[in-house]
């Protein structure tokens, strides 16, 4: 049996240090001495402008101005409906061009062509909507060029590779003139066109008389070669 502890040795063991109280004569932990040191000086925000001074700023209504008109630009262009858009080009000069025919040896200049009303179409093997439209073209150039004499028929396929466009002639029966545009697509950027397919019209005068965004309909060629020798024996 152990004799009880003495109360001085009870005083003397209450008196021994906790681990985490740092030793007598030595300096406080580094975390605490960080935790107490003052931290860096806020940067003080810069004051609003007063709204008067806002109003009165002309960078305030230059940005305002910008921002309106973009809200209009894409407010018209969402509307729009580029079909309807009419074309620059309609009553003026037809831009001229020469090409080597795509599918044959023969070869067509806009300009030797004054005189005869033209139908100019563009084209491309990857279009769709050409699809739709390739028989409707071969039977007015059967028979407004063929049998009748009005008109001349003249396709032009834009950003195609040759044996693409000539294997989509061959699949749809296209047999009237086709030709390829330039490398830079000259002829279909002096043309103004959105996409295809897209048909211009042309008088014997060489003004662009009407332009058709889209697929061309039987009824709408007949129309307008109607109207192409109405203007014709008026020239005349």
């Amino acid at each position: 049996m152990k004799p009880p502890r003495s109360p001085a040795r009870a005083a003397k063991s209450s008196r021994v240090a906790s681990p985490d109280a740092p030793a007598p004569g030595r300096p406080a932990s580094a975390s605490a001495s960080i935790a107490s040191a003052p931290g860096p000086a806020m940067p003080e925000e810069a004051p609003a402008l007063p709204l008067g001074e806002l109003l009165r700023s002309w960078k305030f209504w230059a940005v305002m101005g910008t921002l309106a008109a973009l809200v209009a630009l894409f407010t018209f262009g969402f509307t729009q409906d580029p079909k309807l858009v009419p074309s620059p080009l309609v009553g003026k000069p037809a831009p001229l061009f020469a090409v080597q025919q795509l599918n044959g040896t023969g070869s067509v200049d806009l300009a030797a062509l004054r005189g005869t009303p033209v139908i100019l179409n563009f084209w491309a093997s990857w279009c769709v909507a050409c699809r739709d439209e390739a028989h409707v073209l071969e039977e007015a150039y059967l028979q407004f060029e063929q049998q009748e004499h009005r008109v001349r028929v003249v396709g032009i396929a834009i950003q195609d590779a040759p044996e693409q466009a000539l294997a989509f002639a061959k699949h749809f029966g296209k047999t009237y003139f086709l030709a390829l545009d330039t490398s830079k697509g000259e002829i279909s950027m002096n043309y103004g066109l959105y996409g295809v397919p897209e048909t211009f019209f042309i008088d014997a005068d060489g003004q662009v008389a009407f332009k058709q965004i889209g697929p061309v309909t039987p009824e709408l060629i007949r129309t307008q070669v109607t109207k192409l020798s109405a203007r014709q024996k008026g020239s005349s």
